[in-house]
């Protein structure tokens, strides 16, 4: 079905994450639903590098300022007009003020909905959050946790707020699944092993730190597991962590045990590897490494922090532990391995909730219904 407008995101972002992924790939599913989909990013960035791989068309808006930014403001309203975008989705903070501006110079042409990828930390309730704020004609995000802290800590009405799990193309991870054999050839890890994995970039705030020190307790207990982390260096910010990973990996004498690998661009081979899933992260908003881990059927661990709490249900569907708690993580760990029923268990039960959730078609709908109601 083709529709008489277009819809559009603008991102100022340069790195190349799960978020910066997640706006191309929403743009693509909606574009294959008959929507015209154009993205306006910077020039330098990955988001406008990767657009046509993605097959959306892209336009270069070159804003370096989180505020004031009449110039780009004005020129991001005229490429908006010009493409008939009447729904335009931010997805940072950083890039509400400029996106307010340009609905303003372009006299209300367009409405903007928020995307939430990320936490909202002190109170935003002031006249210049209620200012800004009050511009969004909706506010979407992936679960129940953050729309909570939305009412919260900021003073948009309850009904603007809709919660819409992101999606995932599940065939990938289930109907074309590889077979780990093929997987662990592909990603060059021992074939025979009890693999568990991280998959995220290497950060600080990812703690990946936290994985290795409860692998170090499992093998004080005899348990001879492996772990993969599998991902690169945060883009444009050079911490020196992953060389502290390596450090901590030799102080532990674990260097045969841990296999650090990059970032897979086919990542249903990384899951496949596997036969443990961990999300060690301080705190996630709602972690597509997550759903992605439940739509591959993996035995899921994650930090009872953030969004991750409205994703996993602590023995049901995975098991939850405290940030930076290596000896809970290695608790997590030891259950699954020694209660391989109650792991098959609650793979089962996040293989099905990824399909009655996170299907990237029910994400398509639930901001087609959004955009019905705000556009007619």
């Amino acid at each position: 079905m083709q529709h008489d407008f277009a819809i559009g995101s603008y991102c100022s972002s340069r790195s190349w994450g799960g978020l910066e992924m997640n706006v191309l790939r929403f743009l693509k599913w909606m574009r294959y639903r008959g929507w015209d989909t154009v993205v306006y990013a910077h020039p330098e960035s990955m988001i406008y590098a990767h657009a046509d791989e993605f097959e959306v068309k892209k336009r270069a808006v070159k804003s370096d300022f989180k505020y004031g930014d009449v110039v780009n403001a004005r020129r991001l309203a005229s490429h908006i007009r010009e493409d008939n975008v009447r729904i335009l989705s931010l997805h940072q903070s950083k890039d509400m003020f400029l996106g307010v501006l340009a609905k303003i110079t372009a006299r209300k042409f367009f409405k903007i909905i928020y995307s939430q990828h990320m936490h909202i930390g002190a109170d935003k309730k002031d006249m210049f959050h209620a200012w800004e704020y009050g511009h969004f004609d909706a506010w979407i995000t992936p679960v129940q946790w953050l729309a909570d802290r939305v009412q919260e800590k900021t003073v948009v009405p309850k009904e603007k707020i809709h919660i819409i799990p992101r999606g995932i193309e599940l065939d990938r991870f289930q109907d074309f699944k590889p077979d780990k054999l093929t997987a662990r050839e592909r990603l060059d890890l021992p074939p025979d092993a009890y693999i568990a994995g991280v998959i995220g970039r290497l950060d600080r705030k990812k703690c990946q730190d936290t994985a290795i020190r409860a692998l170090g307790r499992l093998h004080e207990n005899g348990h001879r597991v492996h772990l993969a982390l599998i991902g690169d260096k945060t883009r444009h910010e050079e911490t020196g962590y992953a060389e502290e990973l390596r450090a901590l990996v030799d102080e532990r004498n674990l260097s045969d045990f841990v296999h650090f690998r990059p970032h897979q661009k086919e990542p249903e081979y990384a899951y496949a590897s596997l036969d443990q899933f961990i999300l060690p992260s301080e705190s996630e908003t709602a972690g597509m490494v997550v759903v992605e881990a439940f739509a591959s059927g993996l035995p899921t661990i994650g930090t009872r922090a953030g969004g991750t709490i409205s994703q996993l249900d602590h023995g049901r569907n995975g098991l939850l532990y405290e940030p930076h708690n290596d000896s809970e993580l290695a608790d997590c760990m030891t259950r699954f391995i020694a209660d391989p029923s109650f792991a098959e268990e609650a793979a089962r039960e996040a293989l099905t909730d990824s399909r009655l959730k996170y299907s990237h078609f029910a994400q398509c709908e639930g901001w087609e219904q959004v955009i019905e109601g705000l556009v007619g």
